[in-house]
Formats: structure tokens, C-alpha cells, sequence
């Protein structure tokens, strides 16, 4: 979705591209798209077409590249979806690419270009952000749920084997799903983020449970049925805003594509929901976190911005690292200069090396 897209609204509040096909053996095709793409091979023109694809929980969405093998697919679940964006040659190495807190799959948009061609990328959009559905009313946003969601998805496209590429909450949901499923991922590339968020303290672990309920209940009846809208430059300057300044503004424009929807006169809402701004109830202690990653088996990579947030303490981070040294096959640890979207702000600054390691997981610390 670009600026001046035209676009119209759909029951479940997205925006849809105009446009309906023909019926096919597999599912419904609802619309059909050309425009230039580009890959490292030079560009070609890429052709989109958007799926419904029946299943026994409900339906699949997508949108297929026929040029180029750039796809987008939506994963219906029980009336709802999930949305990928898929990229690359559908025959080469699988790699999932998952966004961070409060962003979406346009957060791999200036980086998946200069990634080899022999990877086959699909960035999702995880539940309550980007084109994927919100959660019905009444149901709150688990972090630890949002494996059940990736999991959906890697089962969806069969895949036994494939590599993960997290940013952020992307990258502790990697390290968690290759703890949980080890025998499934063969790479895991963690972008500014060395482990998952954990209640590192515990003893006002009560206290805090209290609190995200309470903002969960406040977040849930700020919720209308318009949302606020903007114009399309305000929406650029509150993404670049609520993160400090840190996204430049190629960065920003790169998750408005999938972060807001055109309602018509330069009227943009935002697509995520907004009871995501609230803390997770559940949270591991550092214990549990231990526990898990120690099943980490894969060999991993972590990149970590100079200029970065750790999100949790120093010690808890090095001692995880020191788990992912012991456990893992191969382990790289990787210090940029950058901030924390370092990947989307500067994508040259890591593509090559995460090109360098998928082709050759020996790379040790």
C-alpha cells in the first residue's frame, strides 16, 4: 500500500486494492496487480494476485507474485487472518522474518532486497499489527501466543526446516520457537534483542499483574469503532516520534505501507491495536527464560546495535549469551554502529553479513 493507493475498506477494517477475478480449483481470486519490482538480479516485472484458499478452520488470503516469486499471503484463522508477505525464490532456503513490538512485516523492506536470491523470505505480521486481524474484544494479547500464531504459519507453507529472522520481539519469539521446536530451525538471527523480556526481579511480580489488567480494561474501552485518523505526513511524524527519532524517514515510510490504511481524502488510520501498548500479564523470570533457551541448539547470530537498548539488565543478557555460546552449534556475536532499527535504517550495515552466515552457520564466536 502506497500513499495514493486506491484502496477500499473490507468488514474486518483493512484496506483491499480494488479489483475481483476469476474462480479458481484452489480458492477465490480477489484481485490481480502488476508493477516493477527489483531484486539483486536486476528488476522484472512482478505480478500480485490476492487468494482465498479454503481450509477446515477457515479460509487463506493471498497475494502471489508470478514474476520475481514476491508473495503475499493472508492466513485466515477461524474468520480472522494472519498476513505474510513472501519473497525470493519459492525453491530456495525458507527464512521466517518477524517484526518487533508495535511494528510489521515492512520492517524487512530495505533489507530483504539485498539479501541473496537463494533465500526465500516471508515476513509476517503478527496478530493485532500490520494487515493481520486484531483479537476479537475480550482477549488479550500473550506474548508467549504469538509462537502459536508463527507456528500456524510454518505449518501452512509445510515447512520442516528454515531459518528465523527476528527484530526485536521477533528475535526473542525466535529464540523461544527454536528452544520449543529445535529440530525445525536451522539458523536463528536475532536483531537487538538477546532473549526475550522476563520479570527479572519477581517480587512485585503481583503488583505488576494488577497493572496490566487494569491498563488491558482502560486500553480495551479506549477502542472505537472510526479509529483516530491523520494526515499521511502526521502519521510518518508520530511513528518517527514514539521511537525516539530513531527511524529515519525511509524507515518510517517503510512501515506506514503495512502500518496504516488510506481512508480517502488523506485520512490515514494506524493498524495496529491498540491494546498491544499494554504489558504482557504473563512474563517468564529469568529462571524459566534459562531453562528454555538452553534447548537452543541452532546455530545463531546476534546482532547488536552500538546504540541500541538492551531491554533488560546487562548481567541477565550476558548470561544468556553465555547459554547461546555454550549450547548453540555456532554462535556469532555482532556489534554495528546504529541504533535499534539499524536493519531498516541502514539495512547495508548487516545484510551481507547475514548473507555470509545462512550460507555458512561454521561462524563462531
Amino acid at each position: 500500500m502506497s500513499k495514493d493507493s486506491n484502496h477500499t475498506m473490507t468488514a474486518n477494517g483493512f484496506s483491499q486494492t480494488n479489483g475481483f477475478h476469476n474462480q479458481t480449483n484452489n480458492g477465490t481470486t480477489l484481485n490481480c496487480e502488476s508493477s516493477e519490482g527489483s531484486s539483486s538480479d536486476g528488476g522484472s516485472e512482478m505480478r500480485v494476485e490476492e487468494i482465498l484458499i479454503p481450509v477446515p478452520w477457515g479460509e487463506i488470503a493471498g497475494n502471489e507474485g508470478t514474476i520475481n516469486f514476491k508473495k503475499l499471503f493472508w492466513i485466515i484463522i477461524n474468520h480472522v487472518f494472519v498476513s505474510v508477505k513472501a519473497t525470493g525464490n519459492p525453491n530456495g532456503h525458507p527464512v521466517l522474518a518477524v517484526h518487533g513490538w508495535m511494528d510489521n512485516a515492512g520492517t524487512f523492506d530495505r533489507l530483504i532486497p539485498l539479501l541473496s536470491n537463494s533465500f526465500y523470505v516471508v515476513a509476517v505480521d503478527l496478530p493485532g499489527h500490520g494487515l493481520s486481524s486484531h483479537l476479537p474484544l475480550g482477549v488479550p494479547y500473550h506474548f508467549m501466543d504469538f509462537i502459536i500464531s508463527l507456528r500456524r504459519v510454518t505449518n501452512y507453507f509445510k515447512w520442516t526446516k528454515f531459518s528465523w529472522l527476528g527484530h526485536s520481539m521477533g528475535a526473542a519469539l525466535g529464540a523461544l520457537y527454536a528452544s520449543s521446536f529445535p529440530s525445525y530451525v536451522e539458523h536463528v538471527i536475532m536483531l537487538d534483542l538477546m532473549k526475550p523480556l522476563t520479570d527479572e526481579d519477581g517480587s512485585d511480580y503481583a503488583n505488576k499483574i494488577s497493572v496490566a489488567v487494569d491498563q488491558f480494561l482502560a486500553l480495551e474501552e479506549k477502542i472505537q469503532p472510526i479509529p483516530p485518523v491523520h494526515a499521511y505526513d502526521e502519521c510518518i511524524n508520530r511513528l518517527m516520534k514514539g521511537t525516539g527519532r530513531t527511524l529515519n524517514l525511509k524507515a518510517a515510510q517503510a512501515l506506514m505501507t503495512r502500518g496504516a490504511r488510506n481512508l480517502g481524502d488523506d485520512q490515514w488510520a494506524f493498524n495496529r491495536d491498540l491494546r498491544l501498548m499494554g504489558p504482557s500479564i504473563l512474563r517468564l523470570s529469568n529462571e524459566q527464560c534459562y531453562v528454555i533457551l538452553s534447548k537452543m541448539t541452532s546455530p545463531t547470530m546476534a546482532i547488536k546495535a552500538s546504540n541500541g537498548p538492551w531491554f533488560s539488565s546487562k548481567q541477565s543478557c550476558e548470561e544468556v549469551l553465555e547459554i547461546y555460546r555454550k549450547n548453540c552449534t555456532a554462535f556469532h556475536y555482532v556489534e554495528v554502529d546504529g541504533d535499534h532499527f539499524v536493519h531498516l535504517n541502514e539495512p547495508e550495515k548487516i545484510a551481507e553479513q547475514i548473507n555470509q552466515f545462512l550460507t555458512d552457520s561454521k561462524l563462531n564466536d
